[in-house]
């Protein structure tokens, strides 16, 4: 997610970056070339996606596992409602065995608005969920971070694959000057040369957009962004995550030159295990 501000300065650093030693392509190179391109490419997304960071204290991790078991385990006409209204869960614990981060991916504002409303802290359904004994106590910490999906690196064969069982989510926030400018940077930053980014940070996917509804609040004057990344291993997340301080070189910078702003946040899940929804 991480990269020079500079293109807010210039519409010219946007363009893609030729790569050095390449021929002049002919038809058949254009075509291979353009193949390989949609195989990997970013997906700027054109529907409404959303995902939805949710975190909560439990009694335990083990305990939620297997209470979450039991929700995906029961027949169909006793499942949570929210089930049918999200395409994955992407779930795990986060620092802590006792806190858990629910990654809610969700096509279409339809849904996304249902699955606001019954998660409203005065709602029922709230009220039911969290009176399990995994949950009793614990309400007030529930914090929620949504932002829409408009860019993904690298394409799938739909918008959720490419995050496996075992995976780790890094989550992170702050603010930017605009949104939309800052969308057409990162798809550029993270598909240049073939992906160098995704390859030298142990990234296997990112998926980023404007929040909104969110814990995480951007200063006064900006916009804030949230970013995905999904790694392998924890060793590979933290190497990352030496990028993501706000006191150091890198984002130091990028706060003086005005094209990222303070308050950052940030949050780990994982190894997260997966449940499709409908």
């Amino acid at each position: 997610f991480f990269f020079s501000m500079a293109p807010f300065a210039s519409a010219a650093a946007r363009r893609p970056t030729p790569v050095p030693g390449k021929h002049a392509a002919g038809p058949a190179d254009r075509s291979a070339s353009a193949r390989a391109r949609a195989a990997r490419s970013t997906t700027r997304i054109m529907s409404a996606k959303y995902i939805q960071v949710a975190s909560h204290d439990v009694s335990g991790c083990a305990a939620w596992e297997k209470m979450v078991a039991g929700m995906v385990a029961a027949p169909e006409a006793e499942q949570p409602p929210h089930m049918a209204l999200i395409k994955k869960f992407w779930c795990g614990k986060t620092s802590t065995q006792n806190n858990v981060s629910v990654c809610h991916c969700i096509e279409g504002k339809e849904n996304l608005d249902k699955v606001q409303e019954l998660f409203k802290p005065d709602s029922e359904f709230l009220k039911g969920f969290t009176q399990s004994p995994v949950m009793k106590d614990h309400t007030d910490s529930m914090k929620w971070n949504n932002f829409e999906v408009m860019v993904e690196y690298p394409k799938g064969e739909s918008t959720w694959s490419g995050v496996e069982e075992g995976d780790i989510l890094g989550v992170y926030s702050h603010g930017v000057p605009s949104a939309a400018e800052w969308a057409k940077i990162f798809e550029n930053a993270v598909s240049a040369d073939e992906g160098a980014m995704h390859k030298n940070s142990g990234i296997v996917k990112s998926f980023g957009g404007k929040m909104f509804d969110s814990e995480w609040k951007a200063a006064e004057g900006a916009e804030a962004v949230a970013v995905i990344h999904v790694f392998k291993s924890l060793d590979d997340k933290a190497k990352f995550d030496k990028m993501f301080d706000p006191t150091g070189d890198f984002f130091g910078g990028m706060i003086a030159a005005g094209g990222a702003f303070e308050p950052f946040y940030s949050l780990c899940n994982g190894p997260i295990f997966i449940l499709d929804g409908k």
